[in-house]
């Protein structure tokens, strides 16, 4: 019987259970039916027996990693030398105008900004650059704040600003690291094993840095003590030339390299780069069933095909142990045909081609090359 089992078997037990049993016990020539003496003095107590079970249904629960949920989960987790990854800040780039549409060089460190409508985004000025535009972070922790572009209010007064503008999110935030997530890491036995620059140590590394979202790690890549990290940001997209020498800096100094004055090991000299983009157009041709729109469905289609990707991008990092300590990631037809089904009003589709071949693509991960799928053009013929 595993925890779990035995955690339903105490649920199973509730104050009916209790009263049946004790009441078994009582004398045959006794009356124990509803609302005698001996019923009505031994159902208080059965109630009570039947939230002790539900209390050690939930204590057996929440002692093992497997079933341990919210907090108590974060008390296994430090046991284990780790702990849930934080919400964190969107960071952003914005320029800011004058009336004739020139750079302002009033903007300074520390004025706030606000978006635009119903539930305001909050934005707080961390750095000016040379061009004048600058760097703000959210005050919002968590990921909505991933997805606004677009005109900026003032919240600290500036006579001089006529228009400000998020160009960029240079920076994407990300949520708080849910139970399951969390979980899978502290099971995880390659992560228990980081020491002294091994791979494990440059995961365990990069998972401390929280604007990362995953990291390929190719060690000796050009040669003993090299070093090469593939990194991607929080919404699983190429990480930006800011995130990468943030990185660099956090990980191994350019101007010290080799010095340890990073989190890299001495002698390490570590190269940060982010991932090339494939894009993966295709194309298909669908039947619908009567009475549906075809421009509907085929939105809907695109809509689920980025969803794929999106997903296919999360497992960007994992390790194929099929390959020892390498990364192997395939884009399948039959998964995108598969997708293409579920749509509501499809009612047939032949095979998609990918990038015009009727083939499904391998992407290219070695020292040289670490490819991460974007969903290209999407043809719908119907």
């Amino acid at each position: 019987m595993n925890p779990n089992e035995l955690a339903q078997e105490f649920e199973q037990q509730d104050s009916d259970y209790w009263l049946d049993l004790m009441l078994d016990r009582v004398p045959e020539d006794i009356d124990k039916r509803e609302g005698s003496i001996i019923y009505d003095g031994l159902a208080p107590a059965a109630q009570l027996m039947g939230m002790q079970s539900l209390s050690m249904a939930n204590i057996i629960r929440q002692t093992y990693i497997r079933t341990a949920q919210g907090e108590y989960l974060d008390y296994r987790a430090a046991e284990h030398g780790t702990n849930r990854y934080e919400a964190t800040s969107a960071e952003v780039k914005a320029k800011f105008q004058d009336i004739d549409g020139n750079p302002i060089n009033n903007v300074n460190i520390g004025d706030r900004f606000s978006s635009i409508g119903e539930s305001p985004i909050f934005y707080t000025v961390t750095k000016i650059n040379e061009d004048l535009t600058g760097e703000l972070v959210a005050d919002e922790k968590g990921t909505e704040p991933n997805s606004y572009l677009g005109q900026i209010l003032p919240v600290t007064p500036n006579d001089e600003l006529s228009f400000a503008e998020i160009k960029e999110v240079t920076i994407p935030a990300r949520d708080a690291e849910n139970d399951e997530h969390l979980r899978a890491r502290i099971l995880n036995a390659n992560s228990w094993i980081a020491y002294g620059g091994n791979v494990s140590d440059y995961l365990d590394m990069m998972s401390k840095i929280r604007e990362v979202g995953a990291t390929q790690v190719y060690p000796t890549w050009q040669g003993p003590g090299t070093v090469k990290l593939v990194i991607v940001d929080n919404d699983y997209k190429p990480a930006s030339n800011t995130l990468i020498k943030k990185v660099k800096e956090e990980i191994d100094p350019e101007d010290k390299t080799t010095q340890g004055y990073g989190l890299a090991p001495i002698d390490h000299r570590v190269t940060v780069v982010a991932p090339e983009l494939l894009n993966v157009n295709i194309e298909a041709n669908i039947i619908v069933g009567a009475d549906t729109n075809l421009e509907t469905v085929k939105n809907n289609i695109k809509k689920t095909l980025e969803d794929f990707f999106n997903s296919l991008r999360q497992t960007w990092s994992n390790i194929d142990s099929t390959q020892g300590r390498g990364y192997s990631m395939v884009v399948y037809r039959s998964k995108i045909l598969s997708r293409i089904m579920m749509v509501e009003g499809v009612a047939n589709s032949s095979m998609p081609k990918l990038n015009g071949k009727d083939e499904d693509i391998m992407l290219t991960f070695n020292n040289d090359v670490s490819q991460l799928p974007m969903l290209g053009e999407v043809t719908i013929n119907g």
